[in-house]
Parts: structure tokens; sequence; C-alpha cells
């Protein structure tokens, strides 16, 4: 992924139409599959109901930071609002489905099952300053390895600092923390999620 380039102060992130709809479509039919009015939904996300609304009809573009709310309310993994027809992941492939954050962007390049959970695998780019992310759904293990730069990452109240190299392994399910102490680092996260009725019956591979 190329170093991401800074943005000025309230800027947008940059747009991705042909995400920002296949993502409304599947947030919508994720929704209605629980029976869930978008004034449910914005309250579990704490998200603006006519947020959620511009969402739905790809009018608004997605952050990272949004996209996990409501995954986390909806109980599913993040990628099953990024990979929405195919999962097909790996080399010669194009470029996996992506997602941007306030200091983050991530690259879906991996997806699987396990016995007991389904996996994830991000490319990420993390710039300076620092993400706050709420806990994500119930049982979610995060590991991150740093291929370059130096960042600060695992729960709120005691993040690890790892550089080239290193790895840290902290649960997903708890408040924490994304800080880039290097002007731009690239890292590997993967996701763990255990097994659930809506992690087996609604993802691809």
């Amino acid at each position: 992924m190329p170093p991401r380039q800074p943005r000025p102060p309230g800027a947008e992130p940059t747009s991705f139409p042909d995400l920002s709809a296949s993502v409304g479509d599947r947030i919508k039919d994720l929704r209605t599959q629980r029976g869930l009015s978008l004034t449910a939904l914005a309250a579990a996300t704490r998200l603006g109901k006519g947020t959620l609304s511009e969402l739905e009809r790809g009018q608004r573009n997605p952050t990272l930071d949004t996209l996990f709310a409501i995954t986390t309310a909806l109980s599913v993994p993040l990628g099953d609002l990024l990979v929405a027809t195919s999962g097909d992941l790996g080399p010669g492939r194009p470029p996996g489905p992506q997602a941007h954050g306030q200091n983050i962007d991530a690259e879906l390049i991996g997806r699987w099952t396990e016995p007991a959970e389904l996996v994830e695998v991000y490319r990420m780019t993390v710039g300076q300053g620092r993400r706050q992310s709420p806990g994500h759904t119930a049982g979610v293990i995060e590991s991150i390895t740093v291929v370059s730069g130096e960042v600060a990452v695992g729960p709120t109240d005691d993040p690890a600092h790892l550089t080239s190299g290193q790895s840290h392994t902290f649960p997903g399910d708890q408040d924490h923390v994304y800080e880039g102490l290097a002007h731009h680092s690239t890292t590997v996260l993967v996701m763990r999620y255990p097994l659930t009725p809506e992690t087996t019956g609604d993802h691809h591979e």
C-alpha cells in the first residue's frame, strides 16, 4: 500500500463510489435480515438516522470507525461489509476492498474459516496520531505485526510499543488504541472472530 498522504484539517476521506454503494447495500441487507429499523440501528451504533440512511443509499463514504460501529451492532465481521459479492482475494487478484479512518488505511487481503473461527487479514497503514477504538464483537482477537515503522497498539490502558518485526495479540472486544509513532508505519492485522450463526451464514471465502 502506498504511503498515506495527509489530508487537510476537516477534509473528508477519499471517496470510493463503488465501495460506498456496495457497503450501503450490505448494511441494508444485514439490517433487514435482523429485523432492525434504521432507528434501532442508529441507537445501537450511536450514529444519526440520517447518516445511516445516506450510507444505505450509497450517498456517504463510510469511514473505518463507522464501519466498525455498524458491524459491532450487527454482530458480523468487518469483511461482511467490505466484501459485497465475491471474496476472491489473493495473488494475481486486484487490490482488496479498502477502508479508511482518521490515521489508518486498511486493505482486506485474505479471509477464510477455520474450525472455530473466521479469520480476516488486513494490510494496514498507520499514520501519526492516536485512534481510539471501542471494543468489537464479543470474542474477537486481534494480532498485529509491524512491517516497518513504529506503533503503540493494544488495550487503552496498556498498549504495546512495537517496532519493525514485532507482533502483539490482544482482545479486540475491549476498548483499544492504535497510535502511529512514526510518520508512516506499515503493518499486517489479523482479526479472528469466533464462529457464530452470523459469521458462518453470511460470509464469503
